[in-house]
């Protein structure tokens, strides 16, 4: 059994961005080295099924990127988000809003990490992640960031195979330069 653990900035996920004037969903223009990391794990090192920290209704929205490319490979994908990701998970500076009205990036400054909150999430994920990969033996899952160490040290501890990356939006604002 193996595991294939992203975690990322949910922003990444996304195909679609909501325009700050119109509040119209338009289509990303970039993303194009996230869907090459999604494409790797599943060609490379054997993903057969996905699951994601995505809003549950995601799909009435807009297909994220890794959902995207599970319909078009004929792959199973599960949404395995609890509640809607927030930008109350992180403290940014500038603040996350006006960074994206400002075209800026935000850099990561601290967070609250909320034991509480983010162990439930974190065992609700871990529980899914668990029934995909009992059926599907290799399983990609994508995660918030903070997410990652914990679930990966968990799925470790019961002698799943584990290969974990992080892929945050820091890395990628500007394609080019990533």
């Amino acid at each position: 059994m193996k595991l294939i653990l992203i975690g990322t900035d949910h922003r990444l996920q996304q195909t679609v961005i909501r325009d700050t004037n119109t509040k119209a969903w338009l289509p990303r223009k970039d993303g194009h080295r996230y869907h090459t990391l999604i494409a790797y794990c599943i060609d490379k090192l054997g993903a057969k099924a996905i699951v994601e920290e995505a809003h549950a209704d995601q799909e009435k929205t807009a297909p994220t990127i890794c959902s995207k490319i599970a319909k078009e490979r004929g792959l199973p994908w599960q949404s395995i988000g609890l509640s809607e990701p927030s930008h109350h998970d992180a403290l940014c500076d500038p603040p996350f809003m006006d960074a994206v009205r400002a075209r800026v990036k935000p850099d990561m400054l601290a967070g609250v990490y909320d034991l509480q909150r983010q162990g439930v999430r974190e065992e609700f994920m871990h529980t899914n992640i668990a029934k995909f990969i009992r059926v599907h033996d290799s399983v990609l899952a994508v995660v918030g960031f903070v997410h990652l160490g914990v679930l990966a040290r968990r799925f470790a501890a019961e002698g799943i195979n584990v290969e974990a990356f992080v892929f945050t939006y820091p890395l990628v604002v500007d394609e080019t330069l990533s």
